[in-house]
């Protein structure tokens, strides 16, 4: 995993699709957020909008079992911790995916399914496209207060 500055004290990750990829990329992102002492809520929110995104990238986002790379850029904007993320997956809008139904009790629900639910709950701001070289771009704010 590769790991660079961005002006105005961004954090910019290469993380590989597998697990590995993923512990990696939410150790340094914890780093990163101590540096920036922003509070254990906006941690939580955070982490939990990473791993979501990035687990759902690894597991549905390609056909094949090759290494690809997941960019993803963290940055500090306005009211808002802006988390980018960068793949060549199939396209994949989230903001598309259908609430999942109500259960009505607890041995009924399904496992899954939740997660981009829980994204769409955490995210002041959810922005997605399909780039010209075939690369999904989605970004994700994440409210500081």
């Amino acid at each position: 995993m590769a790991q660079a500055s961005l002006p105005e004290g961004a954090l910019k990750l290469t993380v590989l699709n597998s697990l590995q990829g993923l512990k990696q990329g939410l150790d340094a992102l914890g780093e990163w957020l101590t540096r920036a002492h922003l509070g254990q809520e906006v941690e939580n929110r955070a982490f939990l909008v990473f791993e979501e995104i990035v687990t759902n990238i690894i597991r549905y986002g390609f056909d094949d079992s090759l290494a690809h790379e997941i960019n993803v850029a963290v940055l500090l904007k306005g009211t808002e911790l802006t988390l980018t993320f960068d793949d060549d997956g199939r396209p994949f809008d989230p903001r598309t995916v259908p609430h999942p139904e109500p259960q009505r009790s607890l041995e009924k629900a399904p496992i899954g399914g939740r997660g981009l639910l829980l994204v769409r709950k955490l995210a002041k701001r959810l922005d997605y496209e399909r780039t010209e070289n075939g690369r999904n771009r989605l970004t994700v704010g994440v409210p500081l207060v």
